[in-house]
């Protein structure tokens, strides 16, 4: 099992080291977007190494705290506890969202050599202990325990050792059993696009349950003291420790958390009480075994299933004849109808179009909730247009899955294409036209949201927020051709997580050219309302704005669309996954 463990970990280095080479039939071009693809990331974390210090020095600072007496024993209890199960609700999240990022959909001609299914499963047990969050957590333990016995407890770090590698292999275990659970349920395209827009939609609404808690709370003491449960003048009532406060908020149930395991293994050891520390330790193992064994079960589950990923697939070109869209011509308006056909049936698609309609609602009625708002949010709240272009770009960021990378997302229906008698300008206008018409459709939702939130105001101002947003795409979706032609990515919208995003430099030139193509009509809006105090004269502006933004944007998406043709192979190849 130790050869086969080696191995497994030799192949996932190659394919690491595979994928960042590339294929000689790349261009040079198609090698620097892979190494910026890695680079980015790894700008990213050498970035987070700060925090990885700072977690460190907070952890020894705290462990060599608490065995000094510095600090209150109970206190740093809680204070534990609650970093734990942060850390921990991270990790699980992470599992659900990023699936793919399992390699368990990689090697089923591993499944014909002579490696036991049980050694694939634990090598994938292994590799979740490679997970930034994981390592995260490792790390603050370490340092914890360091400090115990600094601090001149090295019986007690010691078991703070030994109970931090069982909190970690119970984490590993669990973060493997969701990623199995998930992945099984993904091999439906159909089931796993449910369960995806679910869970998303689920997590946006449970987003609200802590600011609506706050309220309550705060009301609460509002109500005390209205109504003569305040204290009396020069009397002060004793006031609960913190600690114990939250020891009566965590319901019953909780005590079987890992982290709060890990916690009591920790207390039980500084009282000095062997049967507390016992109990944690053996239920930290227990639940470790139990969470291995059903994640066994489960990843022989995924491996023998067979992954449905069929759906019915038409030309690029067929089913619409004689539909046109205006100012484009028969070919252009059939690329973007196919690309509005594609961007609908994906996950990334569908929540792109239903979420940002429902958050801005949602988002309105918790600054409503929040009692005393800063003046400017009560003023986005009250105008139902700004809701509408908050709303819209919003709608811009969730759909750059599509917009920053439009070449590669349609896979074999964008070889067809590049097979049809198309010009590189009618398929870049197509492309933009499409994108258009999944963004619109998002806009629609914004608009019966912030309608039904923030009605009034007058009908110019709603006309030019809308004027503001089209401008906004228009200045935008020469770039969008030019980063989609230069660094394609091939993506899997079927899923969320990483899998299928665009190419990380795409992602950030997009997010700050959307900032910028949006400032002019920001501008135009807000100053026409409280610089000149005539709200009428914003829809002439933004009009004239609007047509000066199409004049420009036409050459130079014609102008973009050069480099599809000077790319076109590289991209059919990336279109097809390779």
């Amino acid at each position: 099992m130790i050869r086969a463990l080696r191995a497994l970990s030799w192949l996932r280095w190659r394919l690491l080291l595979n994928s960042l080479r590339g294929g000689q039939r790349r261009d040079r071009l198609e090698q620097i977007s892979r190494a910026l693809a890695f680079a980015i990331p790894a700008i990213l974390i050498a970035l987070s190494i700060g925090s990885v210090v700072g977690l460190t020095v907070i952890g020894f600072l705290g462990g060599r705290a608490l065995a000094t007496g510095l600090l209150d024993s109970t206190l740093a209890m809680m204070i534990l506890r609650i970093a734990l199960l942060l850390l921990a609700a991270t990790i699980v999240v992470m599992a659900v969202v990023s699936p793919v990022q399992s390699s368990v959909s990689r090697y089923s001609r591993l499944l014909l050599l002579p490696i036991s299914r049980r050694t694939l499963h634990l090598t994938e047990v292994a590799a979740s202990l490679a997970d930034p969050w994981i390592l995260i957590i490792a790390v603050g333990l370490l340092a914890f325990a360091t400090g115990l016995a600094a601090g001149g407890w090295p019986g007690t770090a010691g078991m703070a050792l030994v109970a931090a590698a069982a909190l970690l292999l119970v984490l590993a275990c669990l973060g493997s059993l969701i990623g199995f659970a998930i992945a099984w349920l993904v091999r439906s395209r159909r089931r796993g696009e449910w369960f995806t827009l679910i869970f998303v939609i689920g997590i946006s609404v449970l987003a609200v349950v802590p600011a609506m808690i706050g309220k309550r709370i705060e009301d609460q003491g509002r109500i005390r003291v209205q109504f003569g449960d305040e204290q009396p003048a020069g009397v002060r009532r004793p006031r609960t420790p913190i600690a114990e406060r939250f020891d009566r908020w965590m319901p019953g149930w909780t005590i079987g958390l890992p982290s709060e395991l890990y916690a009591a293994s920790i207390r039980g050891a500084v009282a000095g009480d062997r049967a507390l520390v016992g109990g944690a330790l053996g239920g930290l193992l227990l639940e470790a075994l139990v969470l291995f064994t059903i994640s066994s079960a489960v990843h022989a589950r995924l491996i023998g299933s067979v992954e449905s990923n069929r759906s019915r697939r038409r030309s690029a070109l067929t089913g619409t004849a004689g539909r046109l869209l205006p100012m484009l011509g028969p070919a252009a308006s059939a690329v973007a109808f196919a690309q509005v056909r594609t961007a609908l049936r994906t996950v990334r698609g569908r929540l792109g179009v239903l979420l940002p309609g429902p958050m801005i609602a949602v988002l309105v009625f918790l600054f409503g909730q929040i009692g005393e708002s800063p003046a400017w949010l009560e003023a986005i709240g009250s105008r139902g247009y700004y809701l509408l272009a908050a709303g819209g770009i919003f709608a811009m960021y969730s759909l750059q899955a599509f917009t920053m990378n439009m070449f590669a997302t349609d896979r074999a229906g964008f070889t067809l294409q590049l097979l049809s008698p198309l010009s590189e300008a009618e398929l870049a206008r197509g492309k933009v036209a499409g994108c258009g018409i999944v963004i619109a459709a998002a806009l629609v939702l914004c608009l019966i949201g912030a309608l039904a939130v923030a009605p009034g105001g007058s009908p110019l101002l709603w006309l030019s927020a809308l004027l503001g947003l089209a401008a906004t795409y228009l200045l935008l979706s020469p770039a969008a051709v030019w980063l989609s032609a230069l660094f394609p990515v091939s993506a899997d919208l079927s899923k969320t997580g990483s899998g299928g995003n665009p190419h990380g430099l795409s992602m950030l030139v997009g997010t700050v050219l959307v900032v910028a193509c949006a400032a002019p009509p920001a501008l135009i809006l807000i100053g026409a309302e409280h610089w000149l105090h005539r709200g009428a004269l914003a829809f002439p502006l933004m009009a004239v704005w609007t047509l000066f933004a199409a004049a420009i944007a036409h050459p130079l998406v014609s102008l973009a669309s050069r480099a599809i043709g000077q790319r076109r192979e590289n991209l059919a190849l990336v279109a097809q996954g390779k």
